[in-house]
């Protein structure tokens, strides 16, 4: 047997129909206005706990991406001054070979001499080249004094042998700058002294002198050489790993889109399909308002 309907109870489920609309309505206009289609985590729980997971892997990235371009700018830096240095060197090997010919008198020598040295002034000065932080780079955890300092024609080191480190990766990191006894070698034979030593046999015209000091300045730029290709080994390296993390921050992003973001042409087309079913329950509940059994007696 069905139960009988008071006019009380059909006037509250007309009610009932229409603010069902009304909030049916209002979340999806919600969901337009912010572009998400998740408003709260209670509307989907299992995908609200892989944004949350999502997020914070892309939080990681962002960080591991700003030590890898924070790297990629030292070691960029770092690079290019000892290409500096390497260029400079490789000049006054080709003055030394020109010096050392008996033809030369000693006024010539001495002016090569001259042109030596002034080289290593300029070697001096990168070698104490400062970060975009102010820190000298060559200095090791010392990076706030110079790395080199000259006292009565003598160059001394002033660093340390220990080098910034970054995080790359979970399991990856990397060195961001080369100690100065890495690239420059030590004070005794390192490059500074064989460059002294050298304009000191020009001026001197002491050929055993000039080959001792040759020999030296051939291995200083053999250490020059290769701290440059460790320096480019390590840039190849950033530089793969920042488009690694370009590539997994590309994925996560459009994983995350596809979790939250509102397909912007499906959501109005239902906007206009619950204005509509809104505009009609609010129609179907004026004609049954007033109305009742007593009509029809």
């Amino acid at each position: 047997m069905i139960g009988r309907m008071s006019s009380n109870q059909i006037h509250q489920s007309s009610l009932d129909v229409i603010l069902d609309a009304q909030a049916r309505l209002q979340r999806t206009q919600e969901q337009l206005a912010t572009g998400k289609q998740l408003l709260n985590p209670s509307d989907d729980p299992i995908a609200t706990s892989h944004i949350m997971t999502i997020r914070s892997e892309l939080s990681r990235i962002e960080t591991l991406q700003k030590n890898a371009n924070h790297a990629y700018s030292e070691l960029s830096l770092a690079e290019s001054t000892v290409a500096g240095v390497q260029d400079a060197l490789q000049r006054a090997r080709e003055l030394a070979v020109r010096g050392n010919n008996d033809a030369l008198g000693a006024t010539e020598k001495a002016m090569i001499a001259s042109e030596i040295e002034g080289l290593r002034t300029q070697i001096m000065a990168l070698a104490n080249t400062k970060s975009a932080s102010g820190e000298y780079l060559f200095a090791g955890f010392s990076s706030d004094q110079a790395a080199y300092q000259e006292a009565d024609g003598i160059v001394s080191y002033q660093g340390d042998d220990n080098a910034r480190e970054v995080n790359l990766s979970a399991s990856t990191t990397i060195k961001t700058r080369l100690s100065g006894i890495e690239v420059f070698g030590d004070d005794a034979g390192g490059v500074f002294s064989s460059l002294t030593a050298v304009a000191t046999s020009l001026r001197s015209n002491d050929r055993a002198s000039f080959e001792a000091a040759f020999d030296a300045l051939d291995a200083s730029m053999t250490t020059v050489s290769e701290a440059r290709s460790s320096l480019g080994v390590r840039l190849n390296q950033v530089s793969e790993q920042q488009s690694i993390n370009e590539s997994f921050n590309l994925q996560l992003t459009k994983t995350l889109s596809g979790l939250e973001d509102l397909d912007y042409a499906k959501a109005i087309s239902e906007m206009n399909l619950q204005m509509l079913a809104l505009e009609a329950a609010q129609k179907a509940y004026t004609n049954t308002q007033g109305l009742s059994l007593f009509n029809y007696l």
